[in-house]
């Protein structure tokens, strides 16, 4: 019986634990930020900002994160086409970056709700458009090349991989080594090629021990100083020498 209550006393400490990493509250210059255990497309936290409003009421606001997420990817124009489309479903109001509710402050916990999952599925929508059909597929030269380098029977190409936010990402190829798993993204050089990218490897690499991310570009001069966004990924040229295909992966 001492055994079971002590398991029962760290069971305990761990929900509590668990908890308190779900759903953060801080206090910034007079607004209350609040994260909730709701992830966006690059695997950060919905976050909705609290401030007083006359009469006793609150405004509850997504502080322009779903509009981040729009702009991330180069889909701002986007964002209010999305947002009015959700809004009325969702019984939110629509700014010029942002989703909010004026409540009551008994309502608080329903406004919290709405305005989270409503900034939640205008990100979602806005990025789903931007990546459909834009799956960057393994060119015939690059998987001969990866299948000499570390055998056939490693390759996994077009595989899916779950990120922190459990979004399913597929990505190029995944080469499975002793230790390790390495992914490799073909990323080309327009627009939706990048933010996709950018977004996995993002997501990605917030597992708790994330695959080695490698990102396999025609020409980094090409990218320019979008190159920055592929981070955390290692960025090599798809015809740069073996050793360095090998060495990212290790």
């Amino acid at each position: 019986m001492k055994a079971m209550g002590i398991m029962a006393a760290e069971t305990d400490r761990a929900v509590e634990a668990v908890a308190r990493d779900l759903v953060r509250a801080e206090r910034i210059n007079g607004s209350w930020y609040l994260n909730l255990p709701m992830l966006y497309p690059d695997g950060s936290f919905v976050t909705v900002r609290i401030d007083q409003a006359p009469g006793g009421s609150v405004r509850v606001s997504d502080a322009g994160f779903a509009y981040r997420e729009a702009d991330r990817v180069e889909a701002s124009r986007s964002f209010r086409r999305a947002a009015n489309a959700i809004a009325e479903s969702a019984d939110v109001s629509v700014g010029d970056k942002s989703i909010f509710v004026v409540a009551h402050i008994d309502e608080l916990e329903r406004a919290i709700a709405d305005v989270a999952q409503a900034s939640w599925k205008i990100a979602d929508r806005i990025c789903q458009r931007v990546w459909d059909g834009e799956g960057d597929e393994l060119p015939a030269s690059l998987k001969d090349r990866l299948e000499k380098l570390f055998g056939a029977s490693s390759l996994q190409e077009g595989a899916k991989i779950l990120g922190k936010s459990t979004n399913e990402w597929e990505v190029s190829a995944a080469v499975k080594l002793p230790d390790h798993l390495a992914i490799f993204q073909t990323v080309r050089d327009h627009a939706n090629s990048i933010y996709r990218a950018a977004t996995a490897f993002s997501d990605i690499s917030q597992l708790p021990s994330p695959p080695r991310l490698i990102a396999v570009v025609q020409s980094k001069e090409a990218l320019g100083s979008r190159i920055s966004l592929l981070a955390p990924a290692k960025v090599i040229e798809e015809e740069q020498p073996d050793s360095l295909f090998l060495r990212a992966a290790a």
